[in-house]
Parts: C-alpha cells; structure tokens; sequence
C-alpha cells in the first residue's frame, strides 16, 4: 500500500492493502518475495509523508517538518525498505550525506539479492552465519559506493546504514548498523535502542579510508531472540538529532507503536511507520530546524 500524508494532515490510499501475509508471528511461508522502497525524489515536499506497506512491514520517508538550517546537497538524501520472503522479514534505513547516491546504492545493493537469502527457507544456520554475512554484504556496500558514487562528482557521498532481519521460524531479530540510525525493539514496556550508540555518529559507508578491519569495528551486530518483541522500528537521525528531532525517541517510538497496536492488525506496520515520521516532522517545526526521515517497521507481536 502506498500512501501520502500532507501537511495539512490529510490522507490518501492509492491502492487498497493487499492480503495479510499469517502465520503466527505475522509471515507468510509463500515461496515469493515482496519488496517495497523509497528513495529521496518520494517525498520532496515539505511537511509531507510518503508510506509503503505490504503485510506486516512498511515504510515511510519525508524531507522533515521544516527546513534544513545545514548545508545539504539534495532535498531529501534519506531511503528506506522493507523485503518479505518466505521466512522471514529484511528492514532497512539510510541516511545519506553529501547527496542521496550513497544511501539510494546502499538500500538498491541490499534489496537485489541478500534481502531474499536473508528471508529465504535456505538460509541455514542463520543465527551462527549472521555476522559474518552481515560484515560480506556491508563491505561489498563499501566497495560499490567508492566504485559507483564517490568516483563521480559526489565524491563525498556517504551514508549510514541500518539493517534488520526477523525470522520468525528461527525465533530471531538479527540486526547491523553502520552510523547513527536507530534500530528500536518495542515489547510491551519499552522501546529499547539496539543498533546506536555515541561513537556511531560519525560513522559512515563511503569513507576511502575504511577497510573491511575498520569497517568490521565500526559495526554493531548481534543476534537476540524475539521473545515479547511487539515491533522492530529502524529510523535516521532525523527522530533524534539534538536541536532538531524529539528530546526522547525511544519514548517517542514506544508511544507510536502502541497507539498503533489499536489499529487494525494488517494497518499496524504502516501506522507505526507514518506516525513516527510525522513525530519528527512536528519536533522539527517546534525547532524550526528539519532534517530528512525515513522509518522502517516490522511488526512481530499480535
């Protein structure tokens, strides 16, 4: 489902939703994959919100709730998206900087193909292979954004990068982070960081410097189980940049999940999605200072 939300507040639905992907934990074991992204051109207005969902994943992105008071190349250099497959959910966010290229190649590279071994019935040993699969695909970024971006004229694109996976089968949340977006596990209780810390945020896929050893440093990774696990929410830094975004975004993100727990189970992920964007963009005309955001969710719990 895509769908756009003004900043007068209004809403639209271009296409009805689809059928729910249900199993017990929310995916379907269809053979197929599903995958849905926005990349910066998808919301260049604004105030304004772009969404995506199919299932239990969505999408959302805007170019903030003000303007930017820092120097930027394009309006809009955030993307996001979300990849369904047979076992499994793939969520992702980037943050570009100096341009939209780096982040528009990171979330392309990671859609083509280790999206749908992530989420496929064949990915074996998951929980054992993640890091290591997870340090191949982010230096394999690295390397086709310095062969294919920053060898241009943007030769100073970069990019974070946030990565989720939920497998269900597996009972497993797998997630890796470059830099200072933000990958928020939501239970019932609290909404909790995994995938940020202080010496992420200048962290960035696109540096010539990095090699595989500093770029395998610079990563969080890990594994944990899925437990209570309501949500699974990625967002930039556009929820949380001081002076611009929310004073608290773990409370933010809680409370936005949990309002849409009241919704509709197969509008949950796309509600959640939406309404976390729309969160920042109002902390970003309270600041008078805006700043791109992009969410991704995958919803776990019932």
């Amino acid at each position: 489902m895509r769908s756009s939300r003004g900043a007068a507040g209004t809403y639209t639905a271009a296409n009805p939703i689809r059928e729910r992907f249900v199993t017990a934990k929310g995916y379907a074991g269809s053979a197929e994959i599903f995958q849905a992204k926005l990349h910066g051109e998808a919301s260049d207005a604004i105030g304004a919100v772009s969404a995506t969902a199919q299932g239990n994943a969505a999408i959302a992105l805007s170019k903030g709730g003000a303007r930017k008071t820092y120097e930027h190349t394009d309006p809009n250099e955030d993307a996001a998206a979300f990849a369904i497959g047979p076992a499994g959910v793939v969520v992702a966010v980037a943050d570009g900087h100096s341009g939209r290229d780096a982040a528009r190649l990171a979330i392309d590279r990671l859609m083509g193909g280790p999206a749908e071994r992530w989420t496929g019935q064949d990915a074996a040993n998951f929980q054992q292979n993640w890091a290591a699969w997870a340090c191949d695909e982010i230096f394999a970024i690295q390397n086709a954004i310095l062969a294919d971006v920053t060898a241009g004229a943007l030769d100073t694109a970069r990019t974070t990068l946030a990565i989720a996976v939920v497998r269900p089968g597996d009972d497993c949340i797998a997630f890796a982070s470059v830099g200072d977006s933000h990958i928020f596990r939501v239970n019932d209780f609290e909404s909790f960081d995994l995938g940020y810390h202080t010496a992420s945020r200048n962290r960035f896929l696109g540096r010539p410097s990095e090699t595989r050893e500093t770029l395998s440093q610079m990563c969080l990774i890990g594994v944990e189980p899925l437990g209570s696990t309501r949500a699974i929410v990625l967002a930039t830094d556009g929820i949380s940049e001081r002076g611009i975004g929310v004073d608290v975004p773990e409370t933010t993100v809680f409370e936005c999940v949990s309002n849409a727990q009241q919704s509709e189970p197969e509008h949950r992920s796309l509600e959640a999605a939406r309404s976390i964007a729309e969160a920042a963009n109002a902390a970003h005309r309270v600041h008078r200072s805006g700043d791109n955001i992009a969410t991704a969710v995958a919803w776990v719990g019932d």
